[in-house]
């Protein structure tokens, strides 16, 4: 397979930090962290009805957003604590997720990174985008991979220690409502280790 990747560059969207360790990478490979412009004109949002509480973001990416069930867990997690979830689920995905518990903030796009910045933990499908702009703003992660490369990027999160992977198969709201209240605490191990790698996603170099 490595006859198909490129004599002349190999880019990673993640540190060096957060990989596993490698043994043999050719001189042409680059870490450069979180690929992301903080200029892009972000959706509409409904700030307004943020209330203070610990802010949880929830996302499938724009493949998985169908499986409503994942956000249905959600909530149903969240309602349970002092917290506040919004929810991105991707266009028109949102009108059939009325009624949820907790009556979260249901959006079609959230404006992901200004959200990601005040976040207190992020529920996701292990997608490279979302994983590693959370860990960019040191919001530690519950992952839930389900399908392509997420149960890799899983396995990253996992050793990395900056959250907690939840396979499919083991998710119900309560098992869920457990892993948030262990990793949502200030001080909490999960955190302080999203927080290194915040640092490390911060000085790899990004999309400039």
């Amino acid at each position: 397979p490595d006859d198909s990747f490129s004599p002349l560059a190999q880019i990673a969207q993640m540190p060096r930090e957060f990989d596993f360790p490698r043994e043999q990478l050719p001189s042409n490979f680059h870490y450069l962290g979180p690929w992301f412009d903080d200029r892009d004109i972000a959706p509409p949002f409904p700030f307004d009805r943020l209330d203070g509480r610990p802010l949880i973001y929830g996302s499938l990416g724009t493949l998985q957003n169908s499986r409503h069930a994942y956000f249905q867990t959600m909530a149903e997690a969240c309602a349970m604590l002092d917290v506040q979830l919004v929810i991105s689920v991707g266009r028109g995905s949102g009108t059939h997720l009325s009624g949820l518990a907790g009556n979260p903030i249901v959006v079609d796009y959230a404006p992901q990174l200004e959200i990601l910045s005040r976040a207190a933990a992020t529920i996701t499908h292990a997608g490279m985008n979302t994983t590693q702009q959370s860990l960019y703003f040191g919001v530690p992660l519950v992952a839930i991979p389900l399908t392509h490369d997420h149960p890799a990027i899983a396995a990253r999160i996992e050793r990395s220690r900056a959250g907690v992977v939840i396979p499919p198969t083991e998710l119900n709201s309560s098992r869920l409502r457990e892993v948030l209240s262990a990793v949502l605490p200030q001080n909490s191990s999960y955190r302080q280790h999203a927080q290194e790698l915040s640092h490390a996603c911060r000085q790899a170099g990004g999309s400039e």
